[in-house]
């Protein structure tokens, strides 16, 4: 107890000496209302509303939260992102897509070498939850409330082997009418959407990261290698080690490019 008033004390003097700098320097955060005001265009998908936020961004005066600028643009990012990530959950986006697209956007801070990298980072960042919600926006319009439910609930399962009576059960609906509903408003069978689903999660696998086809197999919830490479041959017309072979020839010929 006496070591956690000892913290609580130090924690009260510094917060104290911080408010008394940002008074000194007549500097004042935002209004929460603006600060949201800045990040409801993306959960809209309102693409030229943020196109004015991320021109408006590098005017704003932020606070310093590192003796380093670059690392306080950094920190301040890492904020942002991470705002942008809940609200477009509570948007609609699926939790796993949404925190996915954090961590990638957060992991890309360490290439950034100036201050002026992390602000293009930002606009990227912006833009892409906020395409993203504007697809989700327009699928919402064209499909049921079910249909959403269990589209999110396959994109936040995908590493498991689902079945209709799963998503069924999930959302207290008849599986036969489900299936029927399912298929009705998006051409495609809850099985058939599954395997498309997953095969596309396999096709970024394959191109940004060195798992073997057996891993992934095995990550995406398929019976075996062999079941998961015949799906695969099946919709993109090249296996699974073919496809990593094209992607990896074309980095290769963009990196020669550049140089």
């Amino acid at each position: 107890m006496i070591t956690d008033q000892k913290t609580h004390d130090k924690i009260e003097q510094s917060l104290h000496e911080y408010l008394f700098k940002q008074r000194e320097d007549n500097f004042e955060h935002a209004s929460y209302s603006a600060e949201m005001s800045t990040v409801q265009p993306v959960k809209d998908g309102d693409l030229k509303a943020v196109e004015r936020v991320i021109r408006q961004h590098k005017d704003f005066k932020l606070p310093s939260l590192s003796a380093s600028p670059l690392q306080s643009a950094k920190f301040l990012f890492v904020a942002d992102v991470t705002v942008c990530c809940r609200f477009c959950i509570e948007g609609g986006m699926p939790a796993s897509e949404s925190y996915g697209l954090s961590d990638l956007f957060i992991r890309k801070t360490d290439q950034c070498q100036t201050e002026d990298d992390v602000e293009e980072l930002y606009g990227s960042m912006m833009r892409e939850y906020a395409r993203r919600m504007r697809e989700y926006k327009k699928r919402r319009r064209e499909l049921s409330p079910k249909v959403i439910l269990s589209i999110n609930y396959i994109q936040n399962h995908l590493h498991d082997r689902i079945t209709v009576a799963d998503i069924a059960d999930e959302l207290s609906m008849n599986a036969s009418y489900l299936s029927t509903l399912f298929a009705k408003e998006t051409g495609l069978s809850v099985s058939a959407y599954i395997r498309e689903q997953k095969l596309n999660a396999a096709k970024h696998l394959l191109a940004y990261n060195d798992y073997s086809c057996t891993d992934i197999a095995e990550y995406l919830g398929f019976s075996g290698e062999s079941h998961f490479s015949a799906l695969f041959s099946k919709q993109e017309g090249i296996s699974p080690k073919e496809y990593r072979k094209r992607i990896y020839e074309k980095h290769f010929e963009k990196a020669l490019e550049s140089l």
